[in-house]
């Protein structure tokens, strides 16, 4: 039986959802805090093995999506099926999926992405307390990659920064993340081109929306933007595919204004700040912070998505730490890597 669980403070409710899939699965309701420190309330998947005892329990960031019946709550991710017999899985569908989808979502938003997450780990806790795992609740592991890796490694960070003393992370497994979201834009702006189009309107609303920047989109978008995020994207109604086959011209000045490429443009300079803002490592920046638990960094040299400067500014910030592993190569494009990325991280999880 799948069930949706309520975690309201020390309040379990739960509720009788439908039938099962091959591994128990629980849509958990949990309480968490926006982006601009309200109270509210969020979704995500939990899903349980049933053929055998759990490892241990694996976060689960998800990659980008578009369309709310992509959201981990509604659809399994991809991700998922590598791990999903041996694990129990925490899949959040952060701000703008799930239950709060008529939201905007706060599209790499590094600080406030972590804390949803960490947020249903908390939760997830007192869900599993009552199940009797054979399994220590506070230890976890965490694995994401793309918007998922940039996700994960964010959650690393504020997991060891403020809340070391109630979740143990046992390693972190970041692949092909954006590390330097403002490097992603110089990149773009270098090569005048878009791996993807909706990758536009992602960044500039998501952070837009994030840091209350109050950007005028209409100095930014072109029209063909404009259309695109409001037909395809505002709705939550189209995947990535749908969204990717229905925007297929990849040069840059298709989707953006003169004033969206100038970065001394009033819009585009508090834009870029607020990319700077979401990083987590710069082109000379490097955090006060540095990773305590085992973390496996993956990119491929082949990536045309998001360009591997972002994992090697992350070497340059880390280059000689016992803790930290850094597997760089040619392995295909952004998506035929990520289940090189998956299949390598599963390998090293059943080892341990």
């Amino acid at each position: 039986m799948m069930r949706r669980f309520f975690v309201l403070g020390f309040l379990l409710l739960t509720f009788s959802l439908g039938l099962m899939a091959e591994v128990r699965q629980e849509v958990l309701i949990y309480p968490s805090t926006d982006q601009h420190g309200d109270s509210i309330m969020l979704s995500g998947m939990v899903t349980i093995p049933t053929d055998k005892p759990a490892k241990g329990i694996l976060l689960i960031p998800h990659y980008t999506v578009l369309s709310n019946k992509e959201a981990p709550s509604n659809q399994l991710l991809y991700d998922a099926k590598f791990y999903k017999e041996d694990y129990v899985l925490l899949m959040p569908d952060y701000i703008g999926y799930g239950i709060t989808a008529d939201r905007p979502h706060p599209y790499l938003a590094g600080e406030l992405t972590a804390i949803n997450g960490i947020d249903m780990v908390l939760a997830a806790q007192t869900m599993l307390d009552t199940m009797q795992l054979d399994i220590p609740l506070d230890s976890i592991y965490i694995a994401g990659y793309s918007q998922g890796g940039f996700s994960a490694l964010w959650t690393l960070r504020v997991i060891e920064e403020s809340y070391a003393d109630r979740i143990h992370v046992k390693a972190c497994f970041a692949g092909a993340g954006p590390y330097d979201v403002a490097v992603t834009y110089d990149e773009t702006l270098a090569t005048k081109r878009v791996p993807m189009a909706a990758l536009i309107p992602l960044m500039v609303i998501g952070t837009d929306v994030a840091y209350d920047l109050h950007i005028d989109r209409s100095e930014i978008f072109t029209p063909a933007t404009e259309k695109l995020y409001q037909r395809y994207i505002e709705n939550k109604q189209f995947s990535v595919m749908q969204v990717y086959f229905n925007s297929l011209n990849h040069n840059l000045k298709r989707w953006l204004k003169p004033a969206g490429m100038d970065k001394t443009h009033p819009q585009t300079m508090r834009l870029y700040e607020g990319f700077q803002r979401s990083s987590i490592v710069g082109d000379s920046i490097c955090p006060s912070w540095t990773p305590k638990a085992p973390l496996y960094v993956f990119h491929s040299t082949q990536d045309e998505t998001v360009t591997i400067r972002c994992a090697e500014h992350l070497q340059r910030c880390y280059p000689d730490l016992p803790n930290v592993t850094y597997d760089f190569g040619p392995y295909g494009k952004h998506i035929q890597a990520s289940r090189i990325f998956h299949t390598r991280v599963r390998e090293m999880l059943l080892k341990e």
